[in-house]
């Protein structure tokens, strides 16, 4: 079972708003945060985490923080910090979900050929942002970029990610 912490800064959030969303596959917990300070302080009482992605314009600053605190973690973020905007968070799970922080959505897709649908009605219900999750990847995000009028990101890891996240997704294929 893969353990994932996604960390999605909502202004005025409480991190006690989380949410666990489970399948066959992993548990993914979904944990609203106001800053970058009260992410790291998350990501470092969570305790044993397979995958850490950074949403809500969590960008680099967050992430290296959040790498010292959960060394040998894939950390993804989408790049540059970016200011909080009215949001939507795509990933991929075969269940269904949707959750509200705030001004941001988070949304589950059953397959990538979903997304691009997906971000469309999201952006048609006012997302100022689309922020794609790292099994995406670029393909994904050019293809929603293609299409709507709204900055498109894409969580990447870094460097000193690489090694972890190419753990986690031999064992992911493998599964």
């Amino acid at each position: 079972m893969f353990r994932n912490l996604f960390l999605v800064r909502v202004t005025g959030a409480a991190p006690a708003e989380r949410v666990v969303h489970a399948d066959a596959l992993s548990t993914t917990t979904i944990v609203p945060v106001p800053s970058v300070e009260a992410a790291v302080a998350v990501a470092s009482a969570f305790g044993e985490v397979d995958l850490v992605e950074l949403y809500g314009g969590l960008g680099t600053r967050a992430a290296a923080a959040v790498l010292e605190v959960a060394p040998g973690v894939p950390v993804g973020h989408p790049g540059p910090d970016l200011p909080p905007v009215r949001s939507a968070v795509l990933f991929e799970d075969p269940v269904a979900a949707r959750w509200t922080f705030g001004a941001t959505t988070v949304v589950t897709v059953p397959s990538v050929d979903e997304v691009v649908s997906a971000a469309v009605s999201l952006v048609s219900a006012g997302a100022e942002r689309v922020e794609l999750c790292g099994g995406m990847g670029p393909t994904v995000a050019t293809a929603v970029a293609a299409v709507v009028d709204v900055p498109v990101t894409t969580v990447l890891f870094g460097f000193e990610s690489l090694p972890a996240a190419a753990a986690y997704r031999a064992r992911f294929e493998a599964s």
